[in-house]
């Protein structure tokens, strides 16, 4: 069988071509017409044991396709969307059955300051991931994100902070690191990046700083946070405040560099970043 040609096959056999390219026998699924769902959508997700990568997975295929409805898809395109169900089965698959939910840490020294302390509440619930190195300003961490993730890699969540670095002065006579223009234009890319490697992105807000620090200005970060902070809310991202929380404050929560945290900053925002991790995996 052909998996190219079986959009022209009455009734539509898009289950069978799953298997075939999988090479394995899968739990009774239906067929392509039974329900609104797409046939290849229904093989696959009969094929993964547990409800976390079931829902994952369709969550994928529907941002790729666009639809899950087999009136939708049928066209010659179908083709394209039984070797995508088998793709993702594949990549679904590796997580294994009540394997604990995948989390990725990704930003700058503020991640790096509070990571340890999430991972340490989280031990219990979560696999907990970040890269070795700081994430640095969001140009940067977009080149980066096929070195920091791998290629297949997903997680049942994304916590990403970045702006730190955007907002600093540089050069005095250049203003802003990166332009409020540059910092919404790669923070929209970033998002959509991240959104293909993770069911569930929160976004973190860029934290305050004090009067003394060597290169930030606290306007600048508000500015930053200012142009970012609507685009997520409108495409309903969960936004972490971390800014509102450090602003507050700050004397008890900055060190003495006026930019990174304190130790009693670090046990803080270490509790609101697995917080609301917590509350998006497990309500």
């Amino acid at each position: 069988m052909d998996v190219n040609d079986f959009f022209v096959q009455e009734p539509c056999n898009a289950v069978q071509c799953v298997e075939q390219l999988l090479g394995e026998k899968l739990p009774d699924a239906g067929y392509c017409g039974e329900s609104d769902d797409c046939g290849a959508l229904k093989a696959a997700l009969a094929a993964l044991p547990d409800e976390t990568s079931r829902a994952a997975l369709k969550h994928e295929f529907i941002k790729l396709a666009g639809t899950c409805r087999c009136g939708t898809l049928k066209s010659p395109a179908c083709a394209s969307w039984v070797k995508t169900a088998a793709e993702l089965v594949r990549k679904y698959s590796r997580r294994e059955a009540g394997g604990k939910p995948k989390v990725f840490l990704l930003g700058d020294s503020i991640r790096i300051n509070y990571q340890m302390k999430v991972t340490e509440l989280l031990a219990e619930e979560c696999e907990i991931f970040y890269p070795a190195e700081n994430c640095r300003f969001a140009k940067y961490a977009l080149n980066e994100l096929d070195r920091w993730f791998g290629k297949d890699a997903f997680y049942d969540v994304i916590h990403w902070n970045v702006g730190l670095w955007d907002s600093a002065v540089v050069c005095k006579e250049d203003g802003m690191f990166t332009s409020p223009q540059e910092y919404f234009r790669y923070m929209k890319l970033l998002h959509r990046e991240l959104s293909k490697r993770a069911k569930h992105v929160i976004f973190a807000t860029t934290t305050a700083v004090r009067d003394g620090s060597l290169n930030q200005h606290i306007e600048y970060v508000r500015e930053l946070n200012g142009v970012i902070v609507p685009y997520m809310r409108s495409l309903n991202v969960p936004v972490n405040d971390l800014f509102e929380l450090t602003f507050n404050n700050m004397e008890r929560y900055l060190g003495p560099d006026c930019i990174h945290l304190s130790e009693e900053g670090i046990n803080a925002l270490g509790e609101a970043v697995a917080g609301i991790i917590r509350r998006t995996l497990f309500g």
